[in-house]
This record gives structure tokens, sequence and C-alpha cells, in this order.
């Protein structure tokens, strides 16, 4: 291993070396080429093998130095950003590589895309085992090796966290010196297709589309003066020329190139679906299908694709997000048309349960099946049937069933024994309305329910006092996070909302009904801009007097003045300074009502409006002509 400043990464990738660093068969050789930080620490936990060499900024040079120190007859090549999935299985594939005389042994790399998900990545085949004596690195920038074949195609798989970009500065870093190493490697040889390549894929990774395409274009003219043999093992050229031009929007070219490239190499999975997306955003969905089949095909039998252990090639598109998103473009255009018979074999086939109870509604939705949809419910286990309840709510919500047909679904549902089906019975009357609420509205269980539960709240908004008591029972941030979701998913509309403040607003005696107002009206002033000036205004001067009154109740005058600037809640300071204007108003100190006010505008900048006409409506002041 060669190592520089690796403290995030070094220990996560010894720690995975450990089941096989144990015996004397096994030497392991770091590297520092000048770190800064806790590497040289972390590795002298796993081994006394550690040596120094500066940083000459030629990477093969220094993967060779790194290669002379080994005594080994094998040499595994490992980055401080790798992670072994299962170390033991290396010397047993090792026994397997020379059983069948092979010099150099192929590894499965996972490039990671997010931290903590293993399931997405960019992957390739990668020869990282050696035959001591038959291996050396060529390149300054992307070292290559250069061994002895034949090669050993293994199971050892590393996850690779390097393509990672949470850390925005070491990306940058990175990004700069890649490219700068690789701008110079091209000045002194531009018709050099691998440095080429190897540019736009920085370009690209960093999000620079426009310069990644032109990058690839370059390869790609190149390519065109090679034989057919040469595009045949550099197909990942076409695949990420297509790829960069359908993100630019650039189907009909993206499609042309992806075609292009299936000419020269049809094991190349990735093209189908570059070929099937750009097909579907140009409307031509039942052509797209052919391609998002054909792809879906070849991942069922990924092990049997020669070219998936081809070290030059790079699969972009072969975890099962993008297996599940192509499928879901299938059942999609599917459903649409009707076919439902093979709609149903196509849903079985989601990796992702959520995506597979969702598109199963979907389906008996759209048959209007809701026998069908009743027994799916009732096969599935809890954490299943509240998805499927959930996404029922959102169909019936999306296509506007009327009355009759909510019912017919609501009347079945209520036959069930749970939640689900207690908020049936209760959105068809079918037993006693309030008992059935204050069993759903327990603090204890609320919370981890669906948002679409709030709807039952206005069916008995008109019983006020049953109405209040179900509140009190469900904590006031819980209430506020259900009615937002509920909101963003459409369950419920603003007009519901202002509803249900209207009922609860005089109740200013009762400190637990004043922080549920509060919770809800902030809701609507923050996110309903398209209500009218006068009733946000209306809906704002409530909030503000609720939650002065609130403060009166928790606090003293005396605390509220030394301790407002400490208050950690932005809510809760903006409440005290509001306070703090109304007693300098008593104590006729507009000069201080004007400055508490200004801290209340920086405070809480979304209310500026609503603050600004409450300068001028009480203060008689414009806030905005002030020095």
């Amino acid at each position: 291993m060669m190592v520089k400043d690796e403290e995030k990464n070094l220990k996560r990738c010894l720690e995975s070396l450990k089941p096989i660093l144990k015996g004397d068969e096994v030497e392991l050789i770091v590297v520092d080429t000048g770190s800064k930080d806790r590497t040289v620490e972390i590795a002298k936990q796993y081994t006394n093998n550690i040596f120094y060499k500066p940083w000459n900024y030629n990477f093969s040079e220094m993967r060779n130095y790194t290669i002379s120190l080994a005594k080994g007859e094998w040499i595994f090549i490992l980055d401080a950003d790798e992670e072994l999935e299962d170390a033991k299985i290396i010397l047993k594939e090792i026994e397997m590589a020379e059983k069948e005389g092979a010099n150099a042994i192929n590894i499965a790399v996972k490039n990671l895309v997010e931290e903590n998900n293993k399931q997405n990545f960019v992957f390739g085949f990668s020869p990282r085992l050696f035959r001591n004596g038959f291996i050396k690195y060529e390149g300054a920038v992307h070292n290559q090796p250069i061994f002895r074949t034949p090669i050993y195609n293994s199971k050892i798989v590393i996850y690779h966290y390097g393509y990672i970009m949470n850390d925005t500065k070491l990306m940058e870093y990175k990004y700069k010196r890649t490219v700068s190493l690789l701008k110079k490697e091209l000045e002194k040889d531009p018709l050099n297709i691998y440095y080429r390549y190897q540019l736009g894929v920085s370009y690209s990774m960093y999000g620079k589309i426009r310069e990644a395409i032109e990058e690839f274009r370059k390869v790609y003219n190149l390519l065109k003066m090679e034989n057919s043999e040469m595009k045949k093992g550099l197909v990942v050229v076409y695949g990420l020329y297509a790829n960069n031009l359908l993100l630019l929007g650039l189907f009909d070219k993206a499609l042309e190139v992806a075609e292009e490239g299936l000419n020269f190499n049809d094991e190349y999975i990735d093209l189908y679906y570059i070929a099937g997306l750009s097909l579907y955003a140009m409307g031509r969905r039942q052509e797209a299908l052919v391609y998002f089949k054909k792809y879906m095909d070849l991942f069922k039998k990924l092990d049997q694709i020669k070219l998936l252990y081809d070290a030059r090639v790079v699969f972009y598109n072969i975890s099962n997000s993008y297996f599940d998103n192509a499928n879901a473009m299938v059942v999609q255009y599917l459903l649409d048309i009707n076919n439902f018979l093979e709609a149903k074999v196509h849903i079985e086939q989601f990796k992702d349960n959520k995506l597979k109870l969702q598109y199963r509604t979907l389906l008996h939705i759209k048959e209007r099946n809701f026998n069908e949809l009743f027994d799916f419910y009732s096969s599935c286990n809890l954490e299943d049937k509240e998805k499927v309840s959930e996404f029922i709510e959102k169909y019936i919500t999306y296509f506007k069933f009327d009355e009759d047909e909510r019912l017919e679904i609501y009347k079945k549902f209520s036959e069930s024994n749970d939640f689900y089906g207690k908020y049936c019975c209760i959105i068809t009357k079918k037993e006693k309305v309030e008992s059935a609420i204050l069993n759903i509205f327990d603090s204890n269980v609320f919370g981890l329910l669906p948002s679409f539960y709030t709807k039952v709240l206005f069916r008995v908004a008109e019983k006020k006092e049953f109405l209040i008591e179900a509140l009190k029972k469900v904590d006031v941030m819980v209430l506020r996070t259900k009615i937002a979701e509920a909101l963003t998913a459409k369950f419920i509309d603003f007009e519901d909302v202002i509803s249900l403040l209207e009922v609860i607003k005089p109740e200013k005696a009762d400190i637990d009904i004043l922080a549920r107002y509060i919770a809800l009206a902030l809701l609507v002033l923050l996110n309903f801009p398209r209500q009218s000036d006068e009733r946000l205004y209306e809906i704002f001067l409530n909030y503000t007097e609720n939650g002065i009154l609130l403060m009166s109740k928790l606090y003293k005058s005396e605390e509220i003045k030394e301790k407002y600037r400490y208050f950690l809640s932005e809510e809760e300071k903006y409440f005290a300074l509001m306070y703090l204007i109304y007693l300098s108003l008593q104590e006729k100190r507009m000069d201080k009502s004007i400055k508490y006010l200004r801290e209340a505008i920086s405070t809480m900048p979304k209310l500026v409006k609503h603050l600004k006409r409450f300068s001028k409506d009480i203060l008689g002041v414009d806030v905005e002509k002030l020095d």
C-alpha cells in the first residue's frame, strides 16, 4: 500500500485485512508518501513494515517502489480508501489461481456512490493480485499494471470509497490534481485515447458535464480511426459519452451513440439502459421497452457476460437500483396501456420490496379490483401493511376517486382488524367514531403511523370538545410533522388546517391548545403564500398573540428580559421579543420596541412581510425608512 493523509480511511481498510494478517504467510507493507495526519500512527497498529518515500507526482514509480519491497510469492495491491468484503477467501482464491497456472488475479471492485449503501455502486474488475516478479506499473496518472497472463477471475470483492462526494474539499483537491496531471500528459501526447478518456471521466465525476462531453467527443472521434477490436474493448467510451449527452438532455445524440456502441459490443449492458432512457425521455416509450427488457435480461445473467471481466470496462448501471428503475418504467407503461397481466409479471421482479408493494397496489387500483387489493393487503406483514395503506391513500387522492369508489374501498378495508381497518371504519362511520379516533391518536402510536391518519381530525372538526381532547393526545412536534407530511402528500390541504385553527383559536386559557395552535399556524404562514394577505395576516396576529401568551405562562417578565438571547429555539426567541415589544409599548419606550422588532425580523426572517405591516399598524413605524 502507498498512503498519504488517509486517517479517515486507513483503519477501515486495515480492519478488513485482519483475518489474513494473523499468520506468517502474509506481510503488510505500507509506504507513506508524506502524511501530516495520524496515518502512520494507525498503520503501526497493524504492521512494522512501514517505509517512507516522498511523493514525486508519478503514480507508477511510487507503486513500483512499493512492489520492490515485497518478499512474498504473490503481491496484492490495495488502496487506503478500499475495504475487502471478505479477506478470508483470498488465500483460497490464490490456490485456485495457481492450479489454473495463472500469473494474475482479477478482483471485483464496487465503487460506492453513497457511504452507507453498499448496494449502489459503479462496477469493474481490476487485476490486483500478481505473482512477484511478473508485475510493474506504467503511466504517471492512472497507473496501469503490466503483467504476464493468464489471469484468473476471482470471487474477491473490494469496496472503493473514493467516488463518494461527501468530502467536498478532498474531492476538489483530487479533481484538480488529476486533471492537472492528465493535461500535462496530453500536452506530450494529444492523441492518447486513454488519458483523454480519463480526463472526460474526471470532468464527469465532478459534474462538469459540458467539459466531459467535449473530451468524450474527442475520444469518440479518435476511435473512429481504430479497428473494430479496439472499439469493442473501449466500448465504455460510448457508454460515458452517451450518458453525459443524456444528462444534458441531448437524447437523440445519446441514442445514436449508444446504438453505435452496441454495434461494436452488444454485451455492454449500460448502453441498453441509456438507449432506453433516451427513448423514454423522447416519449417513444414502446421502443424504450425493447431496450429495457434486453437490459433486464442481461442483468439476470451478468456472471455469464465475458465483458464483465474485462478490466478496461467499467459498468455504471448494474446495481439493483438501476434494474428497478428500468423495471419501473416498463411496469408504468404496461399499466398505462392496461396490460395488467404482463405488468404483474414484471412487478414480481423488483429487487426493492417497497417498489414491489407500490406497483402491486397501483396494479389493483388501476384494475379497480378492490377485492384482490384487500387480499394482497391481508397477506402482508404489519410493516408492509403500513406502506400499502399509504400507497392506497396516495392513489385515491392522485386518481381523484369519486365518493362511491372511495366508499367501496373503505368499506372493504374496514373488515381489517388493524389501524387501517379502524381508519376505514371512521371514514365510513361503521363504528363509534370518537373512540376509534382516540385509539389512533394515542401519543404512543400516532407518531409511528403514516401521515394520512391526520385526515380523521377533519371528520370531527365540528365537535370542538372532542377535537381538543384528541389534539391533546398528540405531542406538539409530532402533530406539526404529521400535518406537514400530510400536506406534502396532498392528503389534506391548507384550507383543512385553517379550518382547524378557526375551531381551536378561542381556547387561549389552555396552554396545551395554545402550543398546538402555534405549531399549526406556523405551517400555514411559512408554506401557504397563495392565501390572501388579509387572511394570512390575521393568522399571523393570532399566532403571535398566542405565542406571547404562552411565553407569559411559562416565564416571568424579568426572566424573558434576561434570558431571551439564550433561547435555543428561534420561535421561542421570536415570541420573547414580541412579548418585549408590547412590554416596551406599555412603558412608552418606542426606541426599545423598534430595537426588539429588528431582532424579531432577524430571528424569523420568513415572517418579515407580516412584521413590516405589524410595525406600521401597531407601532406606527415604517421599518424600511429607519436608519
